[in-house]
């Protein structure tokens, strides 16, 4: 093992799911040259098991995954990182957004009680710094980056078949804002008057090589940025939300800290897709089915309208923006900030947030020389400064700052 490599326990919780991101950071660990990585899986990882081990290693790594959408498996490993002896602490941060499932305060308390050494946000510093700088640890921004080895340049423009491809979830409207599906319901009410051939679903992701293979065969994709307006530190607006969906419950719910719920996490994704349609149908509801059809009005009038937003600002790029600009697929996106890393009608055709230049956007992507010219200056631009070897070039030298 050459000297300057660290002995790394990459943390992960790998359960059948759709995220690609996951699989790519803890590739991009196991193929840097700055780590020598064993990979741990939370699901099989008790606090008995991780003391035995972990003052073995030099640096540890808690990838997204371990508290973005349930604090159950790191919740007991807390304890044991904060009484290791020698190895440094990295933590990644998953769903930074006040959701009703996962606590914002527990979670911070819990990256200060396994005493991290960095943390990193897909936020930008400044929000980062906002949501976490009670826990002692040095803050830094790391957002998500271009696998390109999975994420290639598709065929050319031309032998493409879709004009507009989206896969993915609608937004819930616990968020506070309704851009992206609001977006979606425009090209699916307004393709066909455009000329546009649309393949677009808000009920579904696709693995990382489906993801991929559909998107070489679109000419374009539209998205925001990820994250909501409305962050805060202690939870406030989301516990009154939280408990307006609670009295508005009829009938029999699963909760989503129910163990059924801890058990369907470990079920192939067949199987648990087929029990999500029978949910969705039954007699048995599950909460969060219920949550995310709440209609975003209903949320604006009773909550969002008269609610201040965060003093950062709080939305942020995401993987699978990187994932469009790998396969060259033309991104029509909402105007934003991206981590200050896409610039708008540069490397993605900008739309108003008032919707009001929309038009004029579709009529330049449906010019090819137009797309040609946002897709190569965005793969350049990525592919020079923001791939995932460039986001672990940073990490390492981040762990070396730290002695």
């Amino acid at each position: 093992m050459p000297s300057h490599q660290l002995r790394t326990l990459i943390l992960t919780l790998e359960y059948p799911n759709r995220a690609s991101y996951y699989s790519d950071w803890s590739n991009a660990f196991s193929n840097s040259k700055h780590f020598r990585c064993q990979v741990a899986n939370l699901f099989h990882l008790g606090p008995r098991r991780l003391g035995r081990v972990v003052d073995e290693y030099d640096a540890i790594v808690a990838l997204h995954s371990c508290n973005s959408d349930t604090l159950d498996y790191f919740e007991p490993l807390a304890p044991v990182l904060g009484n290791r002896r020698k190895a440094k602490l990295l933590s990644f941060v998953g769903n930074e957004f006040n959701s009703p499932y996962v606590s914002m305060p527990k979670r911070v308390a819990l990256l200060r009680e396994a005493r991290c050494d960095l943390i990193a946000t897909q936020l930008l510093q400044e929000a980062g710094e906002f949501l976490y700088s009670g826990t002692g640890a040095r803050i830094i921004s790391v957002p998500h980056a271009l696998n390109p080895n999975a994420f290639r340049p598709g065929p050319k423009d031309s032998a493409r078949h879709l004009d507009i491809g989206v896969k993915g979830y609608r937004y819930p409207a616990f968020l506070g804002d309704d851009e992206r599906n609001r977006i979606v319901a425009y090209f699916l009410a307004n393709a066909s008057r455009h000329g546009l051939l649309i393949d677009i679903s808000e009920d579904k992701r696709l693995g990382r090589r489906k993801w991929a293979d559909f998107l070489a065969d679109c000419r374009g994709t539209i998205s925001t940025e990820t994250g909501s307006w409305y962050l805060d530190r202690d939870d406030a607006l989301i516990i009154g939300i939280r408990e307006y969906f609670r009295l508005k419950r009829t009938g029999i719910v699963i909760s989503n800290e129910s163990w059924l719920r801890r058990v369907a996490r470990h079920l192939p994704t067949p199987v648990k897709s087929a029990l999500w349609q029978v949910l969705r149908r039954g007699p048995v509801g599950f909460e969060v089915f219920d949550d995310f059809a709440t209609p975003f009005a209903d949320l604006e009038t009773l909550f969002f309208r008269e609610a201040k937003r965060s003093p950062v600002y709080s939305k942020a790029i995401s993987s699978r923006h990187f994932d469009a600009i790998g396969t060259k697929t033309c991104e029509i996106m909402l105007k934003g900030r991206y981590n200050d890393i896409l610039v708008a009608d540069t490397h993605y055709l900008g739309i108003e947030p008032d919707f009001s230049n929309i038009e004029h956007v579709i009529r330049r992507f449906k010019d090819p020389a137009e797309r040609q010219l946002i897709v190569e200056s965005a793969y350049q631009h990525v592919m020079t400064s923001h791939t995932y070897a460039h986001r672990i070039a940073a990490i390492q030298s981040e762990f070396a700052s730290l002695g």
